[in-house]
């Protein structure tokens, strides 16, 4: 098990905490929108900001909290958009499955699965013709490998040698289907090879990998080599609204519970404790929390 730093156990805690502070607003009836939690998805948004490049920019999907906390670094800031609170610019709040708070990089989000696909691949030949610096990265879940765009997109940004990463978070959850409920299973290996597309595949739950997959695909797509990043996740929270949902839901998830939602690897929080010692992490937990804290 690799080691992590201070900045990257600070990451992966604050956006935990902010996780369980929305968590508990939903159960409270706080927001008047529909809010996608990603609790086990941690490692990859930290994963995506440590990677992301000043120049470079982010399409995420509906399940896009996450990584508009791990790189705004602020759940106020998120929560002024939750919350539908008037922005000084006049501009109209984003809500939350089309959230792209300014000044992170993320340029777009959809609601619409499979949209945000076609429009990173956009950006990303505009940004060739452009010839300007940087490359895309777009997030989607194993549900948008069903969408035609996931196909069209592999496709055109190979015959175009496009600067674009694609990342799916493979949670093996579409709404509340499993991939054998509803399909036959994809080997994206296979379908990379075939498309001669860069396939790296790891845990989504263990950030040292995410960091070396991320970077490792970057890295081709910047020499116009298009990459496909497969990241195995457990998401431990309900599809959308609070965990638990109604009074005889068995997922529970409640902050006076500490921390961590999964007591094995699958948890990207476990791996942090594991590694830290239980003092250790205790005590910079408690620190981070008094800090994150809103009211």
């Amino acid at each position: 098990m690799n080691s992590f730093s201070e900045t990257e156990a600070i990451a992966l805690i604050r956006l935990r905490h902010s996780q369980h502070q929305l968590n508990e607003m939903l159960k409270a009836k706080r927001f008047k929108i529909p809010i996608h939690l990603a609790f086990g998805h941690e490692a990859a948004a930290v994963g995506m900001d440590l990677t992301m490049q000043p120049e470079d920019v982010l399409c995420l999907s509906h399940r896009n909290g996450a990584y508009n906390l791990a790189r705004s670094k602020s759940l106020k800031t998120v929560l002024t958009h939750y919350q539908l609170e008037e922005r000084p610019n006049g501009m109209a709040q984003m809500a939350s499955m089309n959230l792209a708070v300014d000044n992170t990089g993320i340029v777009y989000s959809s609601s619409i699965l499979g949209n945000n696909l076609a429009v990173a691949a956009g950006i990303a030949l505009n940004r060739k013709f452009l010839q300007r610096a940087g490359i895309v990265f777009v997030v989607m879940g194993d549900g948008a490998m069903e969408e035609g765009a996931f196909w069209e997109t592999l496709i055109f940004a190979r015959s175009h040698k496009l600067g674009l990463v694609v990342v799916v978070e493979n949670n093996n959850c579409s709404m509340s289907s499993t991939i054998e409920e509803r399909r036959y299973p994809i080997d994206l290996s296979l379908v990379c090879r075939g498309l001669s597309v860069i396939y790296q595949h790891t845990s989504g739950a263990a950030l040292y990998d995410v960091k070396v997959a991320l970077k490792a695909a970057r890295a081709m797509a910047s020499d116009g080599h298009p990459a496909l990043v497969e990241l195995e996740i457990t998401t431990f929270n309900q599809h959308a609204g609070p965990t638990p949902g109604w009074a005889d839901d068995p997922m529970r998830i409640v902050l006076e519970d500490g921390l961590l939602v999964g007591h094995d690897m699958k948890d990207p929080l476990f791996q942090l404790h594991e590694v830290l010692g239980a003092a250790e992490f205790n005590r910079l937990a408690e620190h981070i929390m008094k800090v994150n804290h809103v009211g």
